[in-house]
């Protein structure tokens, strides 16, 4: 399966020389309503949630969030800073047990009678908030590796497997700086530029090519 990391140029020419990528832990996703799904009007049900939120955060795993296309507008202009920034193609292998697609709901859940037992409590990592739909998310639960300053990363492997660098439509990198990162990937990995489309709101190939 094919999905996409969106990068601004510096930390995403960053993440190419380094051939790695960084890991999200669960504090740090950017939705407050993150694994919180469910109706919490109840301050016992607050509580409960809160317990496994930690518990969850505490078990040494975190998150690689992907999108399941790079041709959306708007992911480039929020995560890819205004599409002055590169996206990165890699192959996943296509096992359900390693990723899963983000589930969008539009109204919070009810609260199950048994949380731990409850199908929706084993898929709080992968259920958000509908108007996050636009990202297509796609997300790898990991073992988090030796924290490095604090922080953890995946390097690129044949489980996330580079395969291809597009360049965004504002981006400046040139083709030589962008090779140059990529160093002993060059050869395998395929560079694209990104432009406007010109008959649909999406992000399309330049076929005029990185220069």
């Amino acid at each position: 399966m094919r999905v996409y990391k969106f990068l601004d140029g510096h930390f995403g020419l960053k993440s190419l020389s380094e051939k790695r990528i960084k890991i999200s832990e669960i504090h740090e996703l950017n939705d407050p309503f993150e694994l919180i799904p469910f109706n919490l009007k109840e301050p016992r049900h607050r509580k409960a949630m809160r317990q496994m939120r930690d518990q969850l955060a505490a078990n040494g795993r975190g998150l690689l969030c992907f999108s399941a296309t790079w041709q959306d507008p708007v992911i480039w202009a929020h995560y890819s800073d205004k599409h002055r920034g590169i996206c990165l193609g890699f192959d996943i292998p296509d096992k359900k047990d390693l990723y899963r697609h983000v589930r969008y709901e539009p109204k919070r859940l009810p609260f199950p009678k048994d949380l731990y037992a409850s199908a929706d409590a084993r898929d709080i990592l992968f259920i958000k908030y509908s108007n996050w739909a636009y990202e297509h998310e796609v997300r790898v639960w990991i073992q988090l590796p030796e924290a490095e300053n604090g922080l953890y990363f995946c390097d690129f492997d044949d489980t996330i497997l580079l395969t291809e660098v597009i360049v965004g439509a504002r981006c400046s990198l040139s083709r030589s700086a962008v090779t140059h990162a990529l160093g002993s990937l060059a050869d395998r990995v395929t560079l694209m530029k990104a432009r406007a489309g010109f008959t649909k709101f999406e992000v399309v190939p330049d076929r005029r090519g990185l220069k």
